[in-house]
């Protein structure tokens, strides 16, 4: 799949990587294997160097590394998930950069202090890294005087933001919505074009504990039907609203959107006032907009009572929501896919006992993030390259990587092969990478469609996906490129 964002090509074709530099040199859409062979026999004859030619075999696909840029990784201060890990899941599920929120580390990457920890844990012997990595800072209360001094920082590559209430034990606190205006118009005084992204659910902690209360009042703590209850659409579609004000001054981006009934609408409005420069423009893209795979392949009635594996914040709605998100999705109004991979201990699942209201919350599956939005995707008519476009074009725009996510020259080979036809469990022809294993709810899925078969960083196999077999680690973490802001 090569090409610009609006000419993309699908079909047989050629790459040629530079070995050294692990940019792409060229792309020769239509090209046959012969004819790939003929031209290299051409320009090893007139060249003092040697090339060589990987057949990828009809049926399968190459499309660029996918990008995730919402994943928690705790390397430190918690044994949760650390960079080793992570990475070789992400690598082995078609995964070429990840990028860390500012939790579930101890402590969390609000401050310059801390973003330096964690460059030395990411740096550290125990954390050789498969993929590319970046960061987000946060934004908090108690950093609402400094966090420009975070926000300039060439490894930092936004901010993040709550405007729900977190549990003590998170270590992190939402902002009010004003302090959340605030801080964007502060942005657009220093003229960034970094994003603040935002967990937008908005509502007090009193209003989440009565909520809540009322809920499971007269069910089982195991009832799933309590915990959607619990967290209602509205408190989403509020937050929103709050986060297209905002982006009146500056980047705005909702994470991981479930509500698409009351949310869409609003979205689609914003866009159409804010989002003047076009798709391709990441620069006047003033919101853009996530969902995950778990908000797009289930919905409520696949959910049993008691499985807490898929208990989230904001919950996996209704069928006729998921519907909604898929044609929010078609139609541009969500830009991106991103997995909101948050691994824990398995004892804070809570599995045994099945309680949603006291399990941790946040689903683990890094490695099957590929698998679990093609089997839904390809069940819907949509195409590869949309799914390059979801998870690998639109989140190298939000996170300012100019030289990732596409096939083009000039990029980075950061590039997945998969089979778009396979059928099977993903534990059935890949060990789980992760930290803790035996809670990601995709792995033992039979139905799930798709499997990686090699992952490239920069030009370099990282993922063997026919052997399940990882080569060297030569992930590294990754800086912004800053630009200017369009004044408003």
């Amino acid at each position: 799949m090569f090409g610009d964002d609006d000419d993309g090509v699908s079909g047989m074709g050629s790459v040629d990587i530079d070995d050294q530099t692990g940019e792409i040199v060229a792309c020769h859409p239509g090209e046959s294997l012969a004819q790939a062979q003929t031209r290299r026999r051409a320009n090893d004859d007139s060249s003092s160097s040697s090339s060589t030619v990987r057949n990828l075999g009809a049926g399968s696909i190459l499309s660029p590394g996918m990008i995730d840029v919402h994943t928690h990784v705790s390397q430190l201060g918690r044994d949760w998930e650390g960079y080793q890990t992570a990475t070789l899941a992400a690598s082995a599920g078609g995964i070429t950069t990840i990028v860390g929120m500012p939790l579930n580390s101890l402590p969390p990457t609000t401050t310059l202090e801390a973003l330096e920890l964690e460059r030395e844990a990411i740096a550290g012997t125990n954390s050789a890294l498969y993929v590319d990595v970046g960061l987000w800072g946060g934004v908090v209360p108690d950093n609402l005087d400094t966090f420009e001094a975070l926000l300039e920082s060439p490894h930092v590559l936004g901010l993040k933001a709550f405007l729900a209430p977190l549990p003590p034990s998170a270590g992190y606190q939402a902002v009010s919505p004003k302090q959340l205006l605030q801080v964007a118009r502060r942005c657009a005084a220093i003229g960034t074009d970094k994003p603040i992204l935002v967990h937008s659910e908005l509502m007090t902690q009193a209003e989440c504990d009565e909520n809540t209360k009322a809920a499971f009042a007269n069910r089982s703590a195991r009832s799933y039907a309590a915990h959607l209850e619990s967290r209602p659409p509205q408190w989403e579609q509020e937050a929103v609203r709050v986060v297209c004000q905002a982006a009146e001054h500056c980047r705005m981006h909702v994470v991981h959107l479930s509500d698409a009934r009351g949310c869409l609408p609003l979205i689609e409005q914003l866009k159409a006032t804010y989002n003047k420069g076009g798709d391709n423009n990441h620069l006047t893209q003033r919101l853009t907009v996530e969902t995950c795979p778990h908000y797009l392949m289930l919905d409520n009635t696949m959910i049993e009572d008691g499985d807490t594996r898929v208990k989230c914040f904001p919950p996996i709605r209704d069928v006729e929501n998921r519907d909604l998100l898929w044609r929010g999705l078609k139609k541009g109004l969500v830009d991106m896919i991103a997995s909101d991979h948050s691994p824990c201990e398995p004892s804070m699942r809570l599995i045994e006992t099945g309680d949603f209201q006291s399990a941790w919350g946040g689903l683990s599956g890094l490695q099957y993030q590929l698998q679990a939005t093609w089997t839904e995707a390809f069940a819907r008519g949509c195409t590869p390259w949309q799914m390059a476009q979801w998870w690998s074009t639109k989140p190298a725009q939000l996170a300012g990587l100019a030289r990732k996510g596409r096939i083009a020259p000039g990029f980075q080979a950061d590039l997945c092969w998969w089979d778009p036809d396979f059928v099977g469990a993903p534990n059935s022809y890949s060990e789980e990478h992760h930290r803790w294993k035996g809670t990601t709810f995709f792995a033992e899925n039979t139905t799930m469609r798709g499997r990686v078969l090699g992952t490239w960083v920069r030009g370099k196999l990282v993922y063997d996906g026919l052997r399940d077999a990882h080569k060297e680690p030569i992930g590294m973490l990754l800086e912004h490129r800053q630009r200017t802001m369009e004044p408003n």
